[in-house]
């Protein structure tokens, strides 16, 4: 069965990468994410898309969604919001109807709760504000999707994963999307963002928890570069091949991973990149149908080139 895809467009006008991707490769999407609108400390919502944007993929017969996030202007995820929400009857109702409120003014079909960093101690609270909300969404005719963190086990201690009860949650919203990147990180050993063998391992726990109709497997388009002093830096598939050729790099496959690396140094200071390619791509999606999962969700259009979307064209249901 082909794949539907979600796709994350990063940035709420038209002046971003992402956008000519949308006029030319619109046929592909399914479902597309403007990313992101942010919840504010009083409930009120910061950011506003560009109604071109969502007039353009709706005439493309595209659904068109909303991202409401609970990211501060500094790109940190606010527990503190968190805990007003789950804990504040009167204040949750409140953003929600906000966040309603924006949903019929663009005309939007649905939307996409990214809503992390919620205290693990606070696990049955957060589900039903999920519960309420996607009840809410539904009488007003919404879709209504969440972002959730991969994982391999119920892990409820975790301060990341743990506030995420993929049973629970997956009864309530429409779809979900298993966010299967960040395997390796800034923080982290050097590593692929998703090797395969990790999201096959995250995709058996969400299908033993979540309806198969339901599952999108997130998809990334990015890699990390890594100095031997610590850290490491995002990079784009055609940033890192430009890097491995001006430094002369072999790019090497690693075959368990199923995923690109090379080394460089620069400035006395050695580098090893991770990076996803056409090759992973296909390897996931290959992995998606395999499941029989609803689709995959790009993360995101603004990192991806000409070759992903040839690629996903195979796949796609549309």
């Amino acid at each position: 069965m082909p794949l539907n895809v979600f796709a994350f467009y990063n940035g709420l006008t038209e002046q971003v990468k992402g956008y000519p991707y949308l006029a030319r490769y619109g046929n592909t999407i399914d479902q597309l994410d403007i990313f992101q609108v942010s919840i504010q400390n009083d409930g009120t919502l910061q950011g506003r898309p560009s109604q071109k944007i969502i007039t353009e993929a709706h005439a493309k017969g595209i659904k068109v969604f909303l991202t409401v996030s609970n990211l501060t202007q500094r790109g940190l995820f606010s527990t503190d919001l968190m805990t007003q929400l789950v804990r504040d009857r009167q204040f949750a109702d409140y953003t929600w109807g906000n966040i309603r409120n924006l949903l019929a003014q663009y005309q939007f079909d649905g939307v996409n709760l990214d809503l992390e960093k919620t205290s693990p101690g606070d696990r049955y609270l957060f589900t039903q504000l999920i519960q309420r909300w996607s009840t809410l969404f539904h009488q007003a005719n919404y879709i209504v999707t969440i972002d959730v963190p991969a994982k391999s086990s119920s892990e409820p201690l975790d301060p990341w994963k743990g506030v995420f009860d993929y049973q629970a949650l997956g009864q309530v919203v429409d779809e979900v999307i298993i966010m299967t990147y960040e395997e390796h990180w800034p923080a982290s050993p050097p590593g692929s963002v998703a090797s395969l063998p990790w999201v096959n391992e995250s995709l058996n726990y969400a299908l033993a928890n979540i309806p198969a109709r339901k599952i999108y497997m997130g998809i990334p388009l990015y890699g990390y570069d890594w100095s031997e002093r610590g850290g490491a830096q995002s990079i784009s598939y055609q940033r890192a091949v430009d890097l491995a050729k001006r430094y002369g790099a072999p790019i090497l496959w690693d075959s368990r991973q199923h995923g690109l690396h090379f080394r460089y140094e620069t400035m006395g200071v050695k580098h090893t990149v991770y990076f996803e390619d056409p090759r992973s791509l296909k390897d996931k999606l290959d992995l998606a149908l395999s499941k029989g999962i609803r689709g995959v969700a790009l993360w995101e259009m603004n990192l991806s080139y000409p070759a992903v979307w040839e690629v996903l064209q195979v796949y796609s249901a549309r």
